[in-house]
């Protein structure tokens, strides 16, 4: 199976949601059961046919109610079609960042050359807080207070409560740490524009003593 998100940050966004993908006849029969209650009415075999009639149907499993709206089926078709514009906007942005940003101190890109494979679902940095003399909470506060947006992506699974207490720990992971540590997603999406995408610019060579370098804003 392969999963794709819909979510409003992703290329296509369709407010929510997802879709997957398989081969397997198997999972196909599966999956179109557990997004409806355990029900397939089109062409499942029932397990009672003496009972069939107009109206039957069979919960043959548990299973959820995933159903995606034909609302949203209309907005992502029409959003296929414009599919490679969003990614090329995406990719030249990217460009851009990381061209400037590799004549910087104190910060890199996470994700370097590879600006022709990726999408961009986001944008995503290796900052020294530590360096700076501040710490990402306060970096984040500091953004956000001259108007540019940031999050990190992502807290590591083995973090999260959930997992803690099933005996997960950072401990063994000392790169996942390390790029947690440092990690600030900055914006990026199709309709930033270039004079919004220079403000962001600006901001980060204030906050991390990048002022003034040489092709800042080339």
């Amino acid at each position: 199976m392969t999963v794709f998100s819909f979510h409003p940050v992703k290329a296509i966004a369709l407010g929510e949601g997802g879709l997957i993908t398989t081969n397997d006849e198997t999972l196909y029969r599966t999956l179109l059961r557990l997004r409806s209650h355990g029900i397939n009415k089109l062409d499942d075999s029932f397990e009672h046919p003496e009972e069939s009639g107009p109206w039957y149907y069979e919960m043959q499993e548990l299973g959820y109610n995933y159903r995606i709206t034909d609302l949203q089926c209309a907005l992502g078709l029409s959003q296929i079609k414009k599919l490679d514009s969003f990614v090329d906007r995406r990719r030249a942005l990217a460009k851009r960042y990381g061209e400037i940003f590799a004549k910087w101190d104190y910060l890199r890109s996470a994700q370097p050359d590879v600006s022709d494979r990726s999408a961009y679902h986001v944008y995503v940095l290796q900052i020294d807080f530590e360096a700076l003399n501040t710490t990402r909470a306060q970096f984040m506060t500091d953004l956000k207070a001259r108007g540019i947006g940031s999050q990190v992506h992502y807290v590591p699974v083995p973090m999260h409560p959930f997992y803690r207490k099933q005996g997960h720990s950072m401990e063994a992971l000392p790169n996942a740490r390390a790029y947690y540590q440092k990690a600030l997603t900055i914006p990026l999406f199709y309709d930033l524009t270039d004079t919004e995408q220079n403000r962001v610019i600006e901001v980060l060579a204030q906050l991390t003593r990048n002022v003034g370098k040489e092709g800042a804003l080339k």
